[in-house]
């Protein structure tokens, strides 16, 4: 089972080293963190406070589809290292041509869609202090 998650981590987690990289490029030119340099705080709290917060807005929307990618990701993953599992199965009924199966299938990845999504609007509220969770 090593491999087929190693294969899984390692497709899913490139993409967004990448887009952390970037937005962490990006956020320490901005001005505040100019400031809170200013100021006298240590890189380490620059960094980690002030910047890695703001970087973690953009990463939290784009891990609201990975929770659906992976369960679509898994008929490719199955298949090549012959596994039994729900993407086995989906790909044998897209075979046989499983009408009610293959539906079904997709209605399960539209549930994730709308899981992760609600999963990655509530972490906002952990993320950014400006968002509030109200009634």
């Amino acid at each position: 089972m090593f491999v087929p998650v190693l294969t899984v981590v390692i497709l899913s987690i490139g993409g967004r080293m990448r887009m952390t990289r970037t937005e962490m490029l990006e956020v320490m030119n901005s001005d505040y963190i100019r400031t809170a340099r200013a100021k006298g705080l240590s890189e380490r709290k620059v960094i980690y406070k002030h910047a890695f917060r703001n970087t973690l807005i953009p990463l939290v929307t784009s891990l609201a589809g990975l929770l659906p990618s992976l369960f679509s990701g898994a008929i490719i993953t199955e298949q090549i290292f012959d596994l039994p599992g729900i993407g086995n199965l989906a790909f044998q009924a897209m075979d046989a041509g499983d009408i009610p199966f293959i539906m079904g299938y997709n209605m399960f990845l539209a549930l994730l869609s709308v899981m992760g999504v609600l999963l990655a609007d509530l972490m906002y509220a952990v993320v950014d202090p400006r968002v509030k969770l109200t009634d």
